[in-house]
């Protein structure tokens, strides 16, 4: 009972996004605005605030990278290898389909959820999971391009494709609290309740703007590959970090939080890069809002799993 507590106003909020698309009462643009609002303003906000006052460091665990970036390089090669392999899928695809079975919308999902059950503590480690995301989508983004360029007869350098990862504003600004964590001037109280005001926005706004874009409707268009994709990204993928977390000895908290990044819905950019590049769109989408849904049922099992495991630890907040 004390974990449904804890985590039933985060999927409420969810649902509450998704009523108000199915009713229509808002226009289909409300989601765009919301998700703008969070990705430029909210996120990058409490990125650079959780990590610019913490200690420089508290951001080098190694073992927290091992486990959760580690494994989830590992499982990409591996599925992309057998997508290649036994689907036939050229690079490209086969890309897109295998990051979409491990790459997390840790920002918009993983990131709110972890604050909203253990406070700044348990959301650094989200933080944190970001730029494990990022650094897969740069190996995403490269593959891409060498693919694309390939057919058109060109090649997009190298040194362009690093650019335009670092000016995404959440990876900009993850990066600038790292660099301001570094100095240890730490945030006067204006500042501090400043930048806790607009932290605090990020849950709602984000939460409601998954609900809201989250369609149904893709879901009947289900296959094997789907379904195999589906599970390797929500059971799968949460459950090999929290072995590796284990293994390695991480703390009770950082391993939560791996688990539970590593076990939220498959990360938008997914789609829009696969759009972006037309390698597998539809089959993108459909990940994305497969995982999405189910992720709902999954992660509180999840979060039971983990409860069971460290019951101490969601005692933080």
């Amino acid at each position: 009972m004390e974990l449904i507590n804890l985590i039933a106003p985060v999927f409420a909020v969810i649902v509450t996004g998704y009523v108000f698309s199915w009713t229509k009462l808002l226009s289909e643009d409300t989601s765009d605005a919301l998700v703008q609002f969070a990705v430029f303003v909210l996120i990058p906000t409490i990125m650079f605030y959780l990590i610019g006052q913490e200690e420089f460091a508290n951001l080098l665990n190694y073992g927290f990278y091992i486990a959760y970036g580690g494994t989830l390089l590992a499982l990409f090669v591996v599925l992309f290898l057998i997508l290649k392999g036994m689907t036939g899928f050229h690079a490209g695809s086969a890309t897109v389909a295998a990051f979409a079975a491990v790459a997390s919308n840790t920002a918009l999902v993983a990131l709110p959820i972890l604050h909203a059950i253990f406070g700044s503590k348990g959301a650094l480690p989200a933080v944190l999971a970001n730029l494990v995301v990022a650094i897969l989508l740069l190996i995403m983004t490269t593959t891409l391009e060498t693919t694309a360029g390939h057919k058109a007869g060109v090649r997009t350098p190298i040194y362009k494709i690093i650019l335009n990862v670092l000016k995404n504003p959440i990876i900009a600004a993850t990066l600038l609290g790292v660099a301001y964590s570094a100095t240890g001037l730490g945030f006067s109280n204006a500042v501090s309740d400043y930048l806790e005001l607009l932290s605090q926005a990020l849950a709602a706004v984000a939460l409601f703007a998954i609900g809201f874009t989250t369609s149904v409707r893709t879901i009947v268009q289900t296959g094997p590959l789907l379904l195999f994709l589906t599970g390797a990204k929500l059971i799968v993928a949460p459950g090999l970090v929290l072995l590796a977390a284990h293994l390695i000895g991480l703390d009770p908290l950082w391993t939560i939080a791996a688990t539970v990044s590593s076990a939220v819905p498959t990360a938008k950019n997914v789609f829009l890069l696969a759009k972006h590049y037309n390698q597998e769109p539809k089959l993108a989408a459909h990940i994305v809002s497969m995982t999405s849904f189910l992720s709902v049922g999954t992660l509180i099992l999840w979060l039971f799993v983990l409860h069971h495991l460290y019951p101490t630890a969601f005692q933080l907040n």
